[in-house]
């Protein structure tokens, strides 16, 4: 990992990190995932873990939103902040279509956010953006985080502060391409840059959902150093899953084993406009 003072993690880590969540929970959580399919966050939530309230915080940080609570401990959070959990596995929706579907935003608000995220060339953090920018509140993006992994949050008695944070200088970049497997391999222009690898997952989902393309990658570049840190291929997708499994750790589900019929637990991706 990165030594960097903001970067994307995976959540488990972040969660066995801040203590929130312990070993043991965490593998049992993954083993619950692999029977039914169903997505992380839910499964830790309803197995009472952790509260939707810290979920949501938790994947706010990644977004570059701190929230941070007055008068409460963690504890406190899980009983005064209650959760709506779905029985049934809830399929992932990537978070720009859902922040416009739910009217958290509006779409010319977030192509406003993504031109200011682009003009950054990728090292201004989203959320950071739209909730700096007045268009969303931390605890609404919290609140649609949440829902992404198909929960419920009600914060509203809880007393929350919003910090924003900034990525780091030198931080890595991760960089979603569109790729082409035959008649021989092929890399496209760049479609979307973030220091973020949550976000970028995003903008990857979605443009798989919207496009069907043959391929997508996701590149980490730090300095000199370029890596493949993430593939799409919808001609492979069976294949790689039995290599990817890590990605269940990473996203709470296993991007490779989307595709656009079943959208499982989805890399697919809402495709935000890459100018």
């Amino acid at each position: 990992m990165l030594e960097t003072s903001y970067t994307w993690r995976p959540l488990g880590e972040l969660l066995l990190e801040t203590g929130w969540l312990t070993p043991t929970e965490l593998e049992g959580a993954l083993a619950e995932q692999g029977r039914t399919g169903r997505l992380m966050g839910e499964i830790l939530v309803e197995s009472g873990y952790i509260s939707t309230f810290t979920l949501g915080r938790a994947l706010a940080s990644q977004h570059g939103v701190e929230l941070q609570t007055a008068g409460y401990v963690e504890s406190d959070i899980a009983t005064t902040s209650r959760s709506t959990v779905n029985r049934e596995p809830t399929a992932w929706r990537p978070l720009g279509k859902l922040l416009i579907e739910k009217e958290f935003l509006t779409r010319a608000q977030l192509e406003r956010a993504l031109d200011e995220q682009r003009a950054s060339d990728g090292r201004r953090l989203l959320g950071e953006i739209l909730v700096g920018s007045g268009f969303l509140s931390g605890v609404s993006l919290a609140r649609a985080l949440a829902e992404q992994q198909g929960l419920e949050l009600e914060s509203g008695e809880i007393d929350v502060t919003t910090v924003l944070n900034t990525s780091a200088p030198g931080q890595a970049l991760y960089q979603v391409r569109e790729v082409l497997y035959e008649p021989q391999y092929q890399t496209q222009e760049v479609l979307y840059k973030s220091v973020s690898f949550l976000e970028a997952a995003d903008f990857a989902a979605e443009f798989v959902e919207d496009l069907e393309p043959a391929g997508v990658e996701i590149e980490r570049t730090h300095g000199t150093a370029t890596e493949t840190v993430w593939t799409y291929s919808k001609a492979r997708a069976d294949a790689n899953a039995s290599s990817r499994e890590p990605l269940a750790k990473t996203f709470g589900f296993d991007p490779t084993l989307w595709d656009g019929a079943n959208p499982r637990g989805p890399v697919g991706a809402a495709r935000w406009p890459a100018h």
